[in-house]
């Protein structure tokens, strides 16, 4: 358990934050309220221990909190790119609970250089909980849910920081881009293309980088598995 909060540690330090300054090529970093009108107040006094645990309500709100204020960084469904750790990996237990609730609060810096800020003032202590509440769902989907080479392999591409098979975050849900380009029987060479080049308009403003320092046939192949689903 100490080893697991270590490597947190060291990974939050090197790899990022939940706002890091390299999230600004995302777009506006800008911290968002998160409306926990719908959960049982908690009151001035610390919880050690993630109060909200298996309320599906918490879940429900620290999932929309996760995604406006944590993805940019730790990734779309808690599934990181790389850019800052892979919250998935957090035991669930009240030494972590403690762990996570100081770490968003203090936030991560070294040698003077903020790499997280601190949210204390910012994001009251439900919603802290509601996250947590979240990715605990996070950690039992990634336990039972089997290996999937394309997953692996759009992770390592660093895909993964900004889309999600199901959910619209910084970019598209795949499933999304299946459906838009389905009928059009270019669409793999068009998506290849943009994906290479990157580029903003067809999904919003938020422009997406360039990816070609990934190798030509990873492209390919990441761009067939999502035109068949992403499954």
């Amino acid at each position: 358990m100490q080893a697991r909060i270590r490597f947190f540690v060291v990974a939050a330090l090197v790899g990022g934050s939940l706002l890091s300054p390299i999230a600004f090529a995302h777009g506006d970093v800008t911290p968002q309220a998160v409306d926990v009108s719908t959960l049982k107040p908690l009151g001035d006094q610390k919880r050690d221990e993630n109060p909200y645990r298996g309320d599906k309500e918490a879940v429900r709100v620290g999932t929309s909190a996760y995604n406006q204020n944590c993805a940019r960084c730790h990734g779309l469904e808690a599934i990181s790119g790389g850019i800052a750790p892979d919250l998935r990996k957090l035991d669930i237990d009240k030494e972590t609970d403690i762990y996570f609730r100081e770490s968003v609060l203090r936030g991560k810096v070294r040698n003077g250089a903020v790499y997280m800020p601190p949210f204390e003032g910012i994001m009251s202590q439900e919603a802290i909980w509601a996250i947590r509440s979240y990715l605990d769902t996070r950690h039992e989907v990634e336990a039972v849910a089997p290996p999937n080479p394309m997953a692996a392999l759009a992770k390592k591409s660093n895909c993964l920081s900004c889309h999600a098979v199901d959910a619209r975050g910084v970019g598209p849900a795949y499933r999304e881009v299946a459906k838009k380009y389905g009928k059009d029987k270019n669409a793999e060479a068009r998506l290849l293309a943009k994906v290479k080049k990157g580029g903003s308009g067809t999904w919003g403003k938020v422009p997406m980088p360039p990816m070609d320092a990934v190798p030509e046939d990873d492209l390919k192949a990441l761009v067939k598995w999502i035109m068949a689903g992403a499954n």
